[in-house]
C-alpha cells in the first residue's frame, strides 16, 4: 500500500439494494469512474452520495468479528458452536487483542473500525468539493450537501466513540500520493465539530413529515438531531467527562475531557428534549395483537416514525439465516443471548426478578416476564414458525432436543436461547427489516439518563421511562408507575435506566459502548458468560444456570487501539492509553 493513513483513492459508484422499488437506493451502477463524468451527470452525482449510505450500519453485520457481531464483544451474547481458531471476537472478549501489526493488521474486522469511517469521510468531502458542477437544481444541491455533511459527521462519530479524539481534516480530499501525517484533535473539538455539523445540516433537510415516502431512508432533520443527542450523551458520560483512563498529559484531552463538567449532562438532556418536543416521532405501540407487539413489530416495519435514522436493506434473511435456530432455517452459529441478558429482563409487573415481590419463579423462569423478553429472545417452549408444519411450533432447547438443544452427551456449548428480535416470525420469506441506527426509544432513554444525572429522578425522568414500559406491554400497576418505585435516589435511578437501556436496546449496538462510556465494563465484561441447562424428565423441566464461556476486559479496552500499521504511516498519531 502507498503511504496513506486512511484513504483509498477511488471513486466508488456501487449500486446498492433498494428499500423498495422506486426508492432512492435503486441506484444503477455506472461503469465510468472519474470525477468529471460523475459530477456532470445528475444520476451519477446522486449515486455517488448514495454509496456513502451503504456503510452506515456496518457494525450490524451478524458475521462481523467472525463470531457473532457486536453483541459478543459485551455481555449480551456468545459466539455459539464456534470450533475454528481464535478469532477477532474471541481475542477481544478474552482481552488478548493487541495493537501490534501481527494481530490488528491481519484482522480486517478490527481494522474496519478505522478504515470504513475514513473512507466515507473522504467520499463526503469529494462530494462536497464537486457538487457545485452538477446539473442538479440548486434546491436539490442544498439538500444533498446537507446529507453529505451529516454522513461525514456520522462517520466521525463512529471513530470518536471507538478511539476518542481523531484528526479533524475539514474538507480535505487527500490522494494516495499525499504524505499525510496529522495529529489527533482534542476530544472536545471533535464533539463540537460533530454537533455543529448536525445543526448546520438540519437547516437544509426535511422533517420526517415533510420527506416524501419514496425518499425514506435519506437523512432528515430528525437524524441530525438524533446524532447530536447521542454525541452529547456520550460526551457527558463518565469515561469522557473527566473520568478518562489517560495519565499521559498528551492524551488527557484526546481521550476525553480532562476535567468533568456537569453542564454536559444538561446539554445532552436539552438535545434529547428538542426531539421529544418536535412531535415528529413516537413509539410504535400495539398491546392488542399481543403484549409488547409494537416493540417487536417496529423492527419489521420499513416505514415508521419511531426510526430517526435507519440503515436501509433490500428484503433479506441475513439475521434469520445467522441467528435463528437450525430448525427455523438459521445456522444458529452467529451469536446467542446470554443468561446475563435474560436475567436483565424483569417481570410483567415491571419489577426485576431479584425483587421478592416480582413473582419470579426459578422453577418456571419464563412465565409472566417483561413482554420484551419473549419478543426479543427465543427460549425453551417459544413458538416460532416452522416451515415443514406451516404453523407456529414450539422451539425446544432442552438437553437432547434435536437440532436446537445441546446434545445429551458432551459439553454444552449453547446457552439455551436464540435471538427473536428483528426476526420475521410468521413465515420463511424475506423480512423488510432495516437496521435501527437511531430510534425514538433511545432518545427517551437519552433524556431520562441525562436529566437524572443533572437534576435527579424528576417526574420527567419517570415519564420518559413510563412511555417505554407502557409500549413494552408492562402492566401499569395500582399507581400506574409500570413497576417504577417512587422516591428512589439518583444512584438508584441510574441503575434502573442502565438496565432499561440494556433490555430495550439489546442487539442494537448499544451495550458494547454503553458499558464503556459508563465506565463499568471492568465489572460487566469480566465475567463468566452463563447459559441455562434445561433437563426434561417426563413432562417436567429442571433449570440449571451453567458456565458457558469466559469473558475478560482490561481497562485499556475502554478505547480501542489505533492499528499500529496506521501509526507507522503517520507517526504524529499518538496511541491510546494502555496499548
Amino acid at each position: 500500500m502507498k503511504k496513506n493513513i486512511y484513504f483509498i483513492m477511488a471513486v466508488l459508484l456501487l449500486g446498492v439494494g433498494a428499500c423498495k422499488k422506486g426508492s432512492f437506493l435503486d441506484a444503477k451502477q455506472p461503469s465510468d469512474l472519474n470525477e468529471e463524468s460523475t459530477f456532470t451527470d445528475s444520476v451519477r452525482t446522486i449515486a455517488f452520495l448514495t454509496r456513502s449510505y451503504v456503510d452506515v450500519g456496518f457494525n450490524f453485520d451478524a458475521n462481523r468479528w467472525e463470531g457473532g457481531g457486536h453483541p459478543v464483544l459485551a455481555d449480551e451474547a456468545i459466539p455459539v458452536r464456534f470450533t475454528g481458531p481464535q478469532n477477532d471476537a474471541i481475542l477481544m472478549a478474552s482481552g488478548a487483542l493487541s495493537a501490534s501489526s501481527t494481530n490488528v493488521a491481519k484482522q480486517a474486522q478490527v481494522l474496519n473500525n478505522w478504515k470504513t469511517p475514513w473512507e466515507n469521510i473522504r467520499r463526503a468531502n469529494v462530494f462536497l468539493l464537486n457538487i457545485g458542477r452538477s446539473p442538479l437544481s440548486e434546491r436539490l444541491k442544498k439538500q444533498l450537501k446537507a446529507e453529505a455533511r451529516f454522513l461525514r459527521a456520522w462517520y466521525y462519530f463512529q471513530l470518536v466513540k471507538v478511539y476518542g479524539g481523531v484528526p479533524l481534516i475539514g474538507d480535505a480530499t487527500y490522494t494516495a500520493t499525499d504524505n499525510i501525517d496529522l495529529t489527533r484533535s482534542n476530544y472536545g473539538d471533535c464533539v463540537d465539530y460533530i454537533v455543529k455539523e448536525c445543526e448546520a445540516a438540519a437547516v437544509d433537510l426535511p422533517s420526517f413529515s415533510e420527506q416524501p415516502q419514496q425518499d425514506y431512508g435519506r437523512i432528515t432533520k430528525g437524524a441530525c438531531m438524533g446524532l447530536k443527542s447521542r454525541m452529547l450523551l456520550y460526551a457527558a458520560s463518565p469515561l469522557f467527562n473527566g473520568g478518562g483512563i489517560a495519565t499521559d498529559a498528551a492524551l488527557k484531552n484526546i481521550a476525553g475531557y480532562a476535567t468533568a463538567d456537569p453542564e454536559r449532562w444538561n446539554k445532552a438532556a436539552q438535545a434529547a428534549k428538542e426531539i421529544i418536543n418536535s412531535g415528529s416521532y413516537a413509539l410504535m405501540e400495539d398491546n392488542v395483537t399481543r403484549m409488547g407487539y409494537g416493540f417487536y413489530n417496529v423492527f419489521l416495519k420499513r416505514y415508521n416514525n419511531e426510526y430517526l435514522f435507519a440503515a436501509m436493506k433490500a428484503p433479506n434473511r441475513e439475521y434469520e439465516n445467522n441467528l435463528l435456530p437450525t430448525s427455523r432455517t438459521g445456522s444458529g452459529k452467529s451469536s446467542a443471548p446470554t443468561q446475563q441478558l435474560v436475567d436483565a429482563f424483569g417481570m410483567e409487573n415491571g419489577l426485576p426478578i431479584t425483587d421478592p415481590a416480582s413473582g419470579y419463579n426459578p422453577n418456571d423462569p419464563y412465565v409472566k416476564r417483561d413482554p420484551r423478553f419473549g419478543n426479543s429472545i427465543i427460549y425453551n417452549g417459544s413458538r416460532f414458525f416452522l416451515a415443514s408444519s406451516n404453523a407456529m411450533v414450539a422451539v425446544n432447547t432442552f438437553v437432547g432436543s434435536s437440532p436446537d438443544g445441546p446434545a445429551a452427551t458432551g459439553p454444552i456449548n449453547i446457552p439455551g436461547y436464540y435471538w427473536r428480535k428483528m426476526m420475521i416470525e410468521d413465515g420463511s420469506g424475506n423480512t423488510e427489516r432495516c437496521y435501527p441506527l437511531i430510534r425514538y426509544a433511545e432518545i427517551l432513554l437519552n433524556y431520562a439518563e441525562a436529566l437524572n444525572e443533572y437534576q435527579g429522578p424528576t417526574a420527567e425522568v419517570y415519564n420518559a421511562l413510563i412511555q417505554i414500559r407502557k409500549r413494552a406491554g408492562i402492566l401499569p400497576g395500582l399507581n400506574s408507575s409500570y413497576g417504577l418505585k417512587s422516591g428512589i435516589t439518583k444512584d438508584e435511578m441510574r441503575l434502573v435506566i442502565q438496565n432499561e437501556r440494556r433490555v430495550e436496546l439489546a442487539l442494537e449496538e448499544h451495550r458494547i459502548w454503553d458499558v464503556r462510556r459508563w465506565k463499568i465494563a471492568e465489572v460487566t465484561d469480566n465475567v463468566m458468560l452463563k447459559g441455562m441447562k434445561i433437563t426434561k424428565t417426563g413432562n417436567n423441566f429442571t433449570y440449571e444456570v451453567i458456565d458457558i464461556k469466559p469473558h475478560a476486559f482490561r481497562p485499556a479496552f475502554y478505547l480501542f487501539p489505533i492499528p499500529e500499521s496506521e501509526i507507522a504511516k503517520s507517526p504524529k498519531l499518538v496511541q491510546n492509553p494502555g496499548w
